[in-house]
């Protein structure tokens, strides 16, 4: 694999990034035991930035931490899926397209979320707990997907190539 080491290493970065965003940079929701953070908008800038199995990894690694830490490990299994989705789902569509619309394959990534999350509610508190907490996890696929579109943006802007582009 090309650039293995500087992959190993971005995505490690990339995976503390994750952590320290889900973990330090969130809002517990109030009808659960969970949170909105912007952990995917690292995730998702990773996807696209380096490649989707790098993005899938950091998000993976630095979102079960963050559950774990904050107190939510409850989610962890849906979690690692739902990052996987997001983050394989974001890159590749992102590559695929190759043009303007690729930066719609962000937020669709990113709204793999929302049935994972969606089904980890009803699971832990029923119907109840879906439409109570859903619309929290659509603010952060919106977010989130602002941000990652955000950075894209700024470092093409920059000339700074990803490692897909060297």
């Amino acid at each position: 694999m090309k650039n293995s080491v500087r992959r190993m290493t971005l995505t490690g970065i990339m995976a503390a990034l994750t952590f320290v965003a889900t973990a330090f940079i969130h809002i517990n929701i109030p009808a659960s035991t969970g949170y909105v953070n912007l952990g995917d908008a690292v995730i998702l800038f990773t996807a696209v930035f380096i490649d989707p199995f790098a993005g899938a990894l950091a998000g993976i690694i630095g979102a079960v931490l963050g559950d774990l830490y904050v107190g939510a490990g409850m989610y962890v299994p849906f979690t690692i899926f739902a990052k996987l989705f997001e983050a394989v789902v974001a890159g590749y569509l992102f590559k695929a397209i190759k043009n303007k619309a690729q930066y719609l394959a962000i937020p669709m990534g990113a709204l793999l979320i929302v049935p994972v999350y969606a089904l980890a509610y009803w699971i832990f508190g029923g119907w109840g707990l879906v439409v109570a907490s859903s619309p929290f996890d659509l603010i952060q696929v919106a977010v989130s997907s602002a941000v990652a579109i955000a950075l894209v943006l700024v470092l093409r802007k920059t000339r700074i190539k990803s490692l897909t582009e060297e």
